[in-house]
């Protein structure tokens, strides 16, 4: 659960179930591990406790669930663990009887509905092999779609896996809800449904073909469209493509930052992008229909 401040700021929750947990001792503990993972050596250092009162104090504090185990090294012959605080603040419940918020969450947009339910990610983002893969042989780069998946965690949290490349998918995955990153070229998986889409890349995959307004496109074109699932009709794909490394980031770049493109019937658009800062990166996008 996330608490909300009056400023209308909120950071993530968790409610102390034991009490007697909050020694003051336990306490300083949460608040190193807060800053970061750590060592039991390096709390007891820090916070100047013997290494076995240490230890003590984690095993009360994991117990309760206000820490958790991260990962360990092994040195000297034996073996370090580091720990971790399970949420970023934590909550005493004094008087269960809960009432109706006004604080309302973020709406989500339209073209990620389909995407987030109860509050999780539903479905599978399906990017590019960075080896030389597919007909083609090509090598994926499409970085751009983290901005996508931070727009995700917006509004869902993660289940894990999140994302998968392209020859890595199986049956089953197929059968869910996809995000699918770049074109034909580099993900295989655009390539398969290719011919299904309203939106879709020439044979040669240097233009785009629009069946909606029956024109060609080609540059640093970028294409956004939700459409049903080919493999599993009851769930739905979302193509962000482009004709190039730029065109893709281009359509990651409308859905981030233009979530109005998307609210009619009919979400597929083509959207062009710039470089109009002269980084060498694109920056700009406009919609061409």
């Amino acid at each position: 659960m996330k608490l909300i401040n009056e400023e209308g700021k909120a950071i993530g929750c968790s409610e102390v179930r034991r009490f007697d947990a909050l020694s003051e001792e336990r306490l300083q503990i949460l608040k190193l591990l807060g800053k970061g993972p750590a060592y039991a050596v390096e709390v007891a250092n820090s916070l100047g406790l013997s290494v076995q009162t240490t230890y003590y104090h984690i095993k009360v504090l994991e117990k309760a669930g206000l820490i958790k185990f991260v990962d360990y090294k092994e040195k000297n012959g034996g073996v370090a663990k580091r720990y971790a605080t399970t949420a970023q603040s934590f909550a005493i419940v004094v008087d269960n009887r809960w009432k109706d918020s006004t604080f309302e969450p973020k709406k989500i947009p339209k073209l990620l509905e389909p995407f987030v339910g109860n509050g999780f990610f539903n479905g599978m983002v399906v990017v590019g092999s960075p080896d030389p893969h597919g007909k083609h042989r090509a090598r994926a780069s499409e970085t751009g779609i983290l901005e996508l998946a931070m727009l995700l965690g917006r509004y869902s949290e993660p289940v894990f896996p999140i994302y998968k490349l392209d020859t890595q998918t199986n049956k089953e995955d197929k059968e869910g809800n996809l995000i699918l990153a770049g074109g034909p070229k580099v993900n295989t998986l655009v390539a398969e449904i290719n011919d299904k889409l309203p939106i879709r890349y020439t044979r040669d995959n240097a233009e785009v073909y629009s069946s909606v307004s029956k024109k060609t496109y080609s540059g640093n074109i970028g294409v956004v469209e939700l459409v049903a699932n080919p493999f599993a009709k009851t769930k739905f794909v979302l193509v962000v493509s482009g004709l190039n490394q730029n065109g893709t980031r281009a359509a990651v770049l409308a859905v981030v930052k233009h979530p109005e493109w998307f609210t009619g019937s009919r979400i597929a658009i083509v959207v062009e992008g710039f470089d109009e800062d002269g980084d060498g990166q694109v920056d700009g996008v406009e919609r061409l229909e």
